[in-house]
């Protein structure tokens, strides 16, 4: 498990400056999908990253680990986000940076 978190990590450190400054839409994935656009528009990191976050979420609660604050669940939370209704919602760039802020204190 620590192998899959510690690569999701890796990947999201190495992803997320590039969001910071791209914006690409990252944080819309085949879950997250809140315009219903085709998945070929989707991401392909992003859904990447979702599955991986997903399975290491679901590595913690097989393992009855704490889910809140680990590396997977502060991906969703962003996605969540993202794909919320909330008007003042933050856009992918200030999702990214503040992701990368707390990604090293993550559990």
């Amino acid at each position: 498990m620590r192998e899959a978190e510690n690569t999701l990590r890796e990947s999201l450190m190495e992803i997320l400056p590039e969001v910071v400054e791209s914006g690409e839409q990252l944080f819309f994935n085949s879950q997250f999908n809140p315009h219903n656009l085709p998945l070929y528009h989707l991401s392909k990191r992003g859904e990447a990253l979702l599955e991986t976050s997903l399975a290491c979420i679901e590595m913690r609660e097989t393992l009855e680990l704490p889910v809140e604050g680990s590396v997977g669940d502060l991906f969703i939370a962003s996605c969540k986000e993202a794909a919320s209704s909330n008007e003042h919602r933050r856009g992918p760039r200030k999702l990214a940076a503040a992701l990368l802020e707390r990604l090293p204190n993550a559990v």
